[in-house]
């Protein structure tokens, strides 16, 4: 179900109707949300919250490196994570890798992130993105996920954002951000 929604998705704003190839784009900007999470690893239930910090700049062409931290606090495991990586973009998609340490409770997890997604200027201010990741998590089998996104601009260098990611299998992860984005 979770495929055929973002498929659907997907097709809908990739049609010629919606995409715009605009370089208003920015893909240099720091993120800063409130998360929401619900996991559940080998039938241990949580639900922390709390902030994810993202940087993005792109440094060459079409080639931008990231990083982010999350912190999260929960009544049964925290979830902490970072990670680091690059990426390639074109005028409206791109592709990224990105190597994470997830760390649940006292459980400290590698995991190898591949992400192919398209970001479309919807309007002048409003931006929608949405990705399909494959995540080598360790000591579990390959995941699928998918993200799901809407960037309303305020000004120039602000802009506003809601997300949805989720990730399903044996690590089942669903995370929903809420936050500021600063354009540089």
């Amino acid at each position: 179900m979770r495929k055929q929604l973002f498929i659907t998705l997907c097709f809908t704003v990739l049609s010629p109707a919606w995409v715009q190839a605009d370089d208003s784009l920015s893909w240099s900007y720091l993120d800063a949300s409130y998360i929401d999470l619900d996991t559940d690893v080998n039938g241990i239930d949580a639900e922390p919250d709390g902030y994810k910090l993202k940087l993005s700049l792109n440094v060459i062409g079409n080639l931008f490196l990231q990083a982010s931290r999350t912190e999260s606090d929960g009544r049964n495991y925290d979830f902490d994570s970072e990670g680091y990586g690059f990426g390639f973009h074109g005028d409206f998609f791109y592709a990224s890798y990105t190597y994470n340490t997830w760390d649940f409770g006292s459980i400290e997890t590698d995991v190898d992130t591949l992400r192919f997604g398209l970001r479309s200027q919807l309007t002048d201010r409003f931006e929608f993105n949405a990705s399909y990741s494959w995540n080598d998590i360790e000591d579990f089998e390959n995941e699928d996920g998918f993200q799901v996104g809407l960037v309303f601009q305020v000004v120039d260098f602000l802009d506003l954002f809601a997300e949805y990611e989720t990730i399903g299998g044996d690590y089942d992860f669903d995370q929903l951000s809420v936050g500021v984005r600063i354009n540089f």
